[in-house]
C-alpha cells in the first residue's frame, strides 16, 4: 500500500532532512569538496550498483546544506530517489520524489519519475495521473512520450501505453522526421518509420537515429542492412555503446557468434561494460 503524504508533509520531510544535517559535514570520512564531492561519490556508487553506499553519500551531501534549499539539493534528492528505488526502498523513493514535487510543482521530470515509482507500487491510476501531468507540463518533449510508453508496456498496460504514442503523433507537422519515425517504430508502423528516419538521416546522423533506423530495418526483416548501418556508424563513432550492443545482438541472431564476441569485447573496451 502506498502511504500518500500531504504536500505539507513532503516539505516538512525535506526541511527536517536538511536541518537535522546542518551540523553535518564534519564526518571524518568527508571527502574534500563537501557537498559536491559527496554527490560525485554517490553517483559513482549508484553507477556501480552500491545503492546503500549511494544513499549514504547523498544523505551526507544534503547534510552540507546551509539551511537554504538550493538547486544542488534538488539534484541530489533526484539521485537519492533513484538509489532508493533501485535498492528496493520503493516507498522511500516515492516520498523523496514527492518532496521534490511539493517544492517544484512544475517539474515535469519529477512527475515522470514518480509515475515510474507508482507503477512499481502497483498504483496504475497514480502513475497515469503523474504521466499525464508530466506531458502536460512539457508537451513537446516527445522522448518523454516514448519513455512513458516503455514503462507502461513493460507492465503490460499496452492500451494506455499506445495512447501516449497516439497523443504524441497527433502533433503532426510539429514533429521532426526523427521524432515521428521513433513514434512510428514503437507503434509498429515500420514502413512509415523507415521513411521518416531515412529523411532525418539526410540532415543528421547520431547514435539515437542510427539505433532506431537499424532496429526499424531489423523489424522489416532486413537485419543485413541494419548491421551495415551499425558497422558504418561505429567506424566513425567508436564510443557508441548501444550500437555495439545492438550489432552484437544481430550477429548472434545471424549465427555469427565469433563476430558477436568481437563486437561485445569492443563495446566492453569502452569502460562502461
Amino acid at each position: 500500500m502506498v502511504h500518500v503524504m500531504k504536500p505539507k508533509s513532503f516539505i516538512f520531510i525535506l526541511f527536517v532532512a536538511l536541518t537535522v544535517f546542518l551540523a553535518g559535514c564534519s564526518n571524518a570520512d568527508e571527502p574534500e569538496g563537501g557537498k559536491l564531492a559527496y554527490r560525485s561519490r554517490g553517483i559513482t556508487q549508484l553507477t556501480e550498483g552500491d545503492y546503500a553506499g549511494a544513499i549514504g553519500s547523498f544523505t551526507s551531501a544534503l547534510s552540507c546544506s546551509n539551511g537554504l534549499i538550493e538547486q544542488a539539493d534538488i539534484d541530489i534528492s533526484y539521485y537519492m530517489a533513484v538509489a532508493e528505488f533501485k535498492s528496493g526502498e520503493i516507498e522511500k523513493a516515492y516520498n523523496t520524489i514527492s518532496s521534490i514535487i511539493a517544492l517544484r510543482p512544475e517539474d515535469d521530470g519529477a512527475y515522470f519519475v514518480r509515475g515510474k515509482i507508482n507503477l512499481a507500487l502497483g498504483n496504475k491510476d497514480g502513475a497515469i495521473s503523474d504521466f499525464d501531468r508530466s506531458v502536460s507540463l512539457a508537451p513537446a518533449n516527445y522522448d518523454r512520450y516514448v519513455g512513458i510508453y516503455e514503462e507502461l508496456h513493460a507492465k503490460g498496460h499496452d492500451s494506455e501505453a499506445s495512447g501516449y504514442l497516439e497523443t504524441a503523433l497527433s502533433a503532426g507537422g510539429k514533429l521532426s522526421d526523427y521524432n515521428k519515425g521513433v513514434l512510428e517504430y514503437y507503434m509498429g508502423s515500420y514502413t512509415d518509420a523507415r521513411s521518416d528516419l531515412e529523411n532525418a538521416k539526410k540532415s543528421q546522423n547520431n547514435e539515437n537515429l542510427t539505433l532506431y533506423l537499424g532496429k526499424t530495418y531489423e523489424a522489416l526483416g532486413d537485419a543485413s542492412y541494419a548491421m551495415t548501418l551499425y558497422s558504418e556508424y561505429l567506424r566513425e563513432n567508436t564510443s557508441a555503446g548501444r550500437i555495439y550492443e545492438q550489432l552484437a545482438g544481430c550477429r548472434i541472431k545471424n549465427g555469427d557468434y565469433e563476430g558477436a564476441l568481437e563486437t561485445i569485447e569492443a563495446g566492453l573496451g569502452l569502460g562502461g561494460g
